[in-house]
């Protein structure tokens, strides 16, 4: 009976460990990207699969943040330079609370932006491990993570610059 006991225990134990449900995969150099669907500040609905087929330059940010402003006029180059080439840029704003759409737009309008700006539902930002901003993260036509900027140094925009030319 006891060695019966011992024998259903060690099945538990090594069976257990196996149930576990599967983990999300990391936003990492390499993996896929996450996928998402948020708002935009007009309130229209915007998934990431929408981009298929096209390069994605998505960066999480806030109106608060100071590099984030410095990130943002790179990332606005991008946009123009390439909007018309496949690329995408991606805004998404951490900002939260009712006025937070306004205060995006705001922010948009002040500092000239023009690439698409999207609002973090929270699941976002989880799903990427957002962990400090800016992060602007690079994804391939297959929206593969081909590299990650974490903060904003001078010249981002030159070497992001240089990743779409080699994804194009």
């Amino acid at each position: 009976m006891k060695a019966t006991l011992v024998m259903m225990l060690s099945a538990v134990l090594f069976v257990v460990p196996s149930c576990k449900p599967k983990e999300t995969p990391t936003a990492a150099i390499g993996n896929k990207a996450p996928s998402f669907t948020l708002k935009d500040t007009n309130g229209k609905t915007v998934s990431l699969s929408d981009f298929s087929g096209k390069v994605v330059i998505i960066d999480f940010w806030t109106t608060w943040c100071p590099p984030c402003k410095e990130s943002s006029k790179e990332l606005e180059k991008l946009h123009r330079k390439y909007g018309e080439r496949d690329v995408v840029v991606l805004g998404v704003s951490m900002d939260s609370g009712s006025g937070a759409a306004q205060k995006v737009m705001d922010f948009a309008g002040r500092h000239s932006l023009t690439y698409r700006m999207l609002l973090d539902d929270g699941k976002a930002s989880e799903s990427y491990a957002v962990r400090s901003i800016p992060v602007t993260y690079v994804l391939d036509k297959k929206h593969i993570i081909v590299n990650i900027h974490t903060g904003y140094m001078p010249g981002m925009g030159e070497r992001i610059a240089g990743q779409i030319e080699k994804l194009l």
